[in-house]
Order: structure tokens, then sequence, then C-alpha cells
């Protein structure tokens, strides 16, 4: 059996707050038009990173995360001027909890819209950060730990734009150019001939319908977690893993640990035959096996998580009023 992996995946900002309400009613104007084009991104670790300005103070880094809400990282709050009200206890895919004040009446902007009236949760993302700095993670979602320092091209951690900013715009992403467009939903209506996935809203989260093909040859249909905040490919949920047998035999996985918000929750990792997005059949996806006993991956009821590692193969366009995900083939480059 391999060594335990202690320093693995940031997987998912995913995040359920018990006493925040994000029902304030968002202010947006774009600088021209109905919509902000060719926004640039950053990739590290298959997360995205862009630059955000909020309360018009100098730029911060933010994820671009569907599987979490707003958040503005604690360290922030004093020279942003923020007021805290305490809010409860966040969870994510790790196994424990973590302090989480809101904050509201806030303004930020990416080039060419500002978004003003929004609330934000405020938590501390120093441990998922961390973790982010001692991984490489590969565009099949493979991890390795990292043996130098930081990498002088990981952005730091400062927050994460999450479901408010989907709900708000549709929003294309094109991980080959780097960029993202937002569009005013009301007059959209998608032109191409991407693969069109039918999505699932609960609460904050989006969710699509898809068979997988276990190591074991057995079909099943299971209900994943898009989550654009996760670098892995695909991650089952324990009781997923445990109620069908999904685990491989232990010559074929490598036991080792996600870290995200909670600290850090045991898993194995492997593959499994195939998972169908629509009519996209993907072979072999590395897949993280979770062992969870706590924490959103052990207490949920849908079956696992697709991240950034598979999501990075396609051009995605999210458009949450229409409740549809459109995945266009694009050739990526490696690292």
């Amino acid at each position: 059996m391999c060594k335990l992996v202690r320093l693995i995946v940031c997987s998912a900002l995913i995040i359920t707050f018990a006493a925040i309400s994000f029902g304030n009613v968002p202010d947006v104007r774009f600088a021209s038009g109905r919509s902000a084009l060719n926004i640039p991104f950053k990739i590290f670790n298959n997360h995205i990173y862009l630059q955000v300005r909020v309360n018009d103070a100098t730029p911060l880094w933010f994820l671009l995360d569907t599987g979490a809400v707003n958040i503005i990282n604690q360290r922030h709050a004093p020279a942003l001027g923020l007021k805290l009200t305490p809010a409860g206890q966040a969870i994510g895919n790790g196994e424990g909890v973590a302090d989480v004040f809101s904050t509201d009446k806030v303004s930020y902007s990416l080039p060419g819209v500002t978004v003003r009236n929004q609330k934000f949760g405020v938590l501390s993302l120093e441990n998922v950060e961390e973790c982010v700095t001692k991984i490489d993670v590969d565009l099949q979602g493979r991890i390795t730990a990292r043996t130098a320092a930081r990498d002088k091209e990981q952005p730091p951690m400062d927050g994460v734009l999450g479901a408010e900013l989907f709900r708000l715009f549709v929003v294309e992403i094109d991980y080959v150019a780097k960029t993202i467009n937002l569009r005013d939903p009301e007059n959209y209506r998608y032109q191409g001939d991407g693969e069109k996935i039918p999505l699932e809203m609960r609460g904050k989260h989006i969710y699509m319908r898809a068979p997988l093909t276990a190591s074991n040859h057995n079909v099943l249909t299971g209900l994943f977690m898009i989550d654009s905040g996760s670098a892995a490919a695909l991650v089952l949920a324990s009781p997923f893993v445990e109620q069908n047998r999904l685990l491989p035999p232990a010559n074929e996985t490598t036991p080792f640990a996600i870290c995200g918000i909670g600290g850090d929750s045991p898993t194995q990792i492997g593959r499994v035959t195939e998972i169908s997005l629509g009519k996209i059949k993907l072979d072999n996806p590395v897949t993280m096996f979770s062992q969870a006993a706590n924490g959103v991956l052990a207490g949920s009821d849908f079956s696992g998580q697709i991240g950034d590692a598979i999501l990075r193969r396609f051009r995605v366009v999210f458009d949450y009023s229409r409740k549809l995900m459109v995945l266009e083939r694009v050739m990526v480059q490696s690292h």
C-alpha cells in the first residue's frame, strides 16, 4: 500500500452557511451594452483566478467557484473596512467546521462590469491556500506533492466568486484563451453546437445526472455537483462509494487526504472505467473515492463532484437562468 499523502487537493470550497441569507437585490452595471467580454484569468492547479476590485480597493485574486458562495478572505476585512456579523459555521470537503461571518453592501468589479449591494461570507482561507502551495495538479487531475517552495505563478487566495455571480450572469469560460464572458441572461440564447446538459438547482449548488461505469463494470447513475472550485476530475462521496462497493482493490488505489474548508478528509485515489456527460464519454478519469466520516462528502445526498480537471477539457457555458450547462469540445494544451 502506498504511503499516505497529506498534501492533496484543495477540492471544493463547497460551503453551507447556517445563518447567511444572500437575498440582497444586486445593482449590475455594464461599462458597455449588456455584457463584459474577454475578462482575463489565470489557471493554477486547475483553479481559475480572477482579479476583482472590492469596494474600489486594490484588485485582489478571487477563485471562480460554482461550488461556493461569494467569500472574502478574512485577512482582508480590516483593509476593506468590512463590518462583520457572526454567521455560524461553515462546512466543506474537510471533516471539521470553520467560523464564518457575513458582510453586506459590498461592491465588486471586474473589467467591464460592476456589481453593487452584495452580501459576502467572510472566513479564513489560509489553510486552503497553504494546501494549494504544496501540491501540483495536472490536466487529468493527477496530484503530486511539490518539493520546491511556493510557485511564483500561484496567485493568493483572496476570495471566491461563487453562486451569486453565476445567478447574475450567463458565464462563458474559455480555458484555452483564459478568458470569461459575462452576459445579461435576459435575452441570451446559446447558438452553438455544444453538448447541452440540463442542470438541477439545489440551493446555491448545481448538479447533473450522469451514468458512471465502475472498475467492476457496474453501471450506475449518479447525481454530481458541478464544482469549478475543485482541482480534481471526479470525486465520489463516501456513502455512494460504500453503498455501491465502488472502491477498487488496494493495489489500484493510493490513500491520501483532501484538504479544504474544515481541514483534512481521508480519500483513496484511483479510477473508474467511464463517466458520461450527456453524449460525451470520458474514459478512465482519475477518481477520488472519499472515505469521509463527516463533512460535505459524508453527509450529503449527492453522489460526488465533477471538478475543473474535467471541465477545462471544454469551453463551458453556465446559464443558471435556464438550468443549462453547455460543453464545447476544444483542444487543451498540456502544462
